[in-house]
């Protein structure tokens, strides 16, 4: 009987526990409120198999498109590119995309893995834009853009990639601890407690100082309030928990090496990852790479240094792009 109570008395105490995490938990989605994009354009919807992905289009018709494919991290999405696309449309059609999972994209609870997202931005650049296009990809969806364009080359005229992680080019595999993270990520109630720790306004605002900007005095309390609200929509943390848990890690070094159209790297001199390291690495394994770096910058380089960002981008497709 003294067993049977304690027994009893410890699922008490568990369920209050998992009760009021519940609460918690559904306060701070509710509390966070819904995201709206602040781009310009005109906004759309391309329906994929698990899910619906939102993009906004600005550009003349006739202009050569631009694919602008955010990085990955809490509450990601094209609000990255809230100051180039305005001046980019004035030379191309230009397309700036939330990935699945984040933005204003549906976010499915499915297995979020590379191929998902390469199979994604394939079946996009086929299905909707169908021609020719520069792409510019930030961070590790330079990994996913790589991988497509080796397998269809026909619909990439150029790549531009972002501030492009180097360990994209080496195995890279998840380790039994990254499976761990996922698992507990993907709990109903215990993952989304430990998601919203990981994506609290403090937690953001630290991630985006020491390896987002340069420049702290960008770090806005507006920036984080929306990077925030995006990360805590619902079903935020299955793609975000496969992120954290190099789940989406994948090798393209043989597709980099084997790339014909023309391939530029942009980095900043302040990020993470020097310019020589980045520089040294992608030259290894295409040395038609190439390689340019921004000045007072870090991996948001194109929100740092907008205007040069901008007009590297018309000065690689022989056009300029008025800002």
């Amino acid at each position: 009987m003294k067993l049977a109570g304690k027994l009893v008395t410890t699922g008490l105490a568990i369920g209050g526990v998992l009760g009021t995490l519940s609460v918690v938990n559904r306060m701070t989605e509710t509390m966070a409120g819904e995201i709206d994009t602040v781009l310009t354009g005109e906004e759309r919807r391309y329906p994929w198999k698990y899910g619906d992905m939102f993009y906004e289009v600005k550009g003349d018709r006739d202009a050569k498109p631009l694919v602008l494919l955010h990085g990955f991290g809490p509450g990601a999405s094209s609000f990255e590119w809230r100051k180039n696309i305005d001046a980019l449309s004035t030379q191309f059609r230009v397309f700036a995309v939330d990935l699945l999972g984040f933005g204003l994209s549906d976010r499915p609870a499915i297995d979020y893995n590379s191929q998902v997202f390469t199979d994604l931005i394939g079946d996009f650049m086929r299905e909707v834009i169908g021609k020719p296009a520069v792409v510019a990809a930030h961070g590790m969806a330079c990994a996913f853009v790589i991988a497509d364009a080796y397998r269809h080359p026909r619909y990439y005229d150029r790549l531009v990639l972002v501030a492009p992680p180097p360990f994209i080019l080496r195995e890279n595999t998840a380790g039994p601890l990254s499976g761990v993270v996922k698992f507990a990520l993907r709990l109903p109630i215990i993952g989304q407690s430990i998601y919203n720790v990981l994506a609290s306004r403090t937690a953001m605002r630290g991630y985006y100082d020491r390896q987002g900007y340069h420049n702290p005095g960008l770090i806005t309390d507006e920036l984080v309030e929306y990077v925030y609200t995006s990360a805590h929509q619902p079903g935020s943390r299955y793609a975000m928990g496969s992120f954290l848990s190099n789940a989406l890690a994948v090798d393209v070094n043989e597709a980099m090496a084997r790339l014909q159209m023309p391939v530029v790297v942009v980095t900043g001199r302040e990020s993470m990852f020097s310019p020589a390291e980045v520089s040294d690495a992608f030259k290894r394994v295409n040395a038609g790479i190439d390689v340019r770096s921004l000045e007072k910058s870090s991996y948001q380089l194109q929100d740092e240094r907008a205007m040069e960002f901008n007009s590297l981008i018309g000065e690689l497709a022989g056009s300029k792009v008025t800002q």
